[in-house]
């Protein structure tokens, strides 16, 4: 059996990765400085977040074929300096292409570090529990950062947000001391689940794990919009948004909690059924009184109780592991590309038909789910 990360460099490991991730939690902020600085039109911020998103989603694809050729702390150290240097250059020519030139290497950076993570996860026995993990960091840190953004600069500049982000990369730094050499004992290395790829029916479960993550996105990165669509005014709004980002922490908690017990497929395809009628409870009844609080903030707590699941279904979908470390990859595609499909194929019809579009997307993983089986064993 493949020997397991101890606590905690494998803490360290996706400590790191969630620095990579930082900036998902201060988007808002910083392209409304984008917007407000005449920088980025508001029509083109769907794109921009898209390519931020999909080259991180690059970055860790690159960050993993360094990984099985180079130190982790190598890797980690690039990344690091790439992300510093893109955030530091972003917006030094005024915008334009230079500007979405920057945020794309910043991505690039960013999804090294993403990369160590995946591949740590990859690497331990405790496949959900260390996902489940890796999602509250993400949660936490990226509401920390947003706060501190938002309390220490009442009208933040981008520059200024983005120096928040070069230094919450350089303190990072202090991470590397705890982190493994190598992400796979150098027994294990002859068949490093880095050096080997996907199976058929692993490619197929990480298109699942895309489709579905994808979907979920979708609708939280339009629920602010479609919420004032149904006459809520930005003064509920906030509130509704911040109590579903707390269900999002609880989910994650309560992933950890449940860790490896069960099957990941079956409570994948359990969890995701209750989150579709969530949103389709939603969409029928509204995001009015308590019950509309009560809808939202399940929404968000079945969002992150279910995603950790998905490493445990595409390990048990691909056993030899070649899968896995390309799951975060897999489903940050899915966070970059269908959302910004609906959006333009449906935004300017109807946000109600945008959350339905997103929800047929969910369906459509759920089928995938469904209908992969884990391979017989053949002992």
């Amino acid at each position: 059996m493949r020997p397991s990360l101890h606590p905690v460099p494998l803490g360290a490991c996706l400590a790191l990765g969630a620095v990579g991730l930082l900036v998902l939690g201060v988007q808002p902020l910083l392209y409304g400085a984008f917007v407000g600085e005449g920088l980025v039109s508001e029509a083109r911020l769907g794109l921009l977040a898209a390519l931020e998103i999909l080259s991180i989603a690059l970055g860790s694809v690159a960050g993993l074929a360094l990984l099985a050729r180079a130190p982790v702390r190598v890797t980690a150290i690039i990344g690091i300096g790439v992300t510093c240097l893109a955030n530091w250059l972003s917006v030094k020519d005024g915008g334009g292409p230079m500007l979405f030139g920057m945020r794309a290497v910043a991505g690039l950076g960013g999804g090294m570090l993403v990369a160590v993570a995946a591949a740590a996860i990859a690497n331990t026995r405790a496949v959900n529990t260390a996902a489940a993990a890796f999602l509250f960091l993400q949660a936490i840190s990226q509401w920390a950062v947003l706060k501190w953004s938002e309390w220490q600069l009442s009208t933040a500049s981008s520059l200024q947000v983005q120096h928040e982000l070069v230094v919450a990369a350089l303190i990072s730094l202090l991470l590397l001391l705890a982190v493994p050499s190598r992400l796979a004992s150098e027994e294990a290395r002859a068949d490093d689940v880095l050096a080997t790829g996907p199976t058929p029916r692993g490619l197929f479960a990480l298109l699942g794990a895309g489709l579905c993550l994808g979907g979920i996105v979708g609708i939280w990165a339009y629920l602010g919009l479609w919420l004032s669509t149904r006459g809520l005014g930005i003064m509920a709004i906030t509130p509704l948004l911040s109590a579903s980002l707390a269900g999002q922490m609880l989910g994650a908690l309560a992933a950890m909690g449940i860790g490896e017990h069960g099957d990941s497929r079956h409570r994948l395809i359990g969890l995701l059924v209750v989150l579709l009628a969530i949103v389709a409870t939603l969409v029928m009844r509204g995001p009015g009184g308590t019950t509309g609080w009560i809808l939202i903030i399940a929404f968000g707590f079945m969002w992150m109780a279910a995603t950790p699941a998905l490493s445990g279904f595409i390990l048990a979908s691909d056993p030899g592991r070649g899968s896995l470390p390309y799951a975060a990859s897999a489903q940050l595609l899915g966070a970059a590309i269908i959302p910004t499909i609906a959006g333009e194929a449906f935004a300017a019809d109807s946000m109600d038909h945008v959350v339905m579009f997103c929800a047929a997307i969910i369906v459509a993983s759920l089928v995938t789910i469904v209908l992969i089986r884990a391979p017989r064993s053949s002992g």
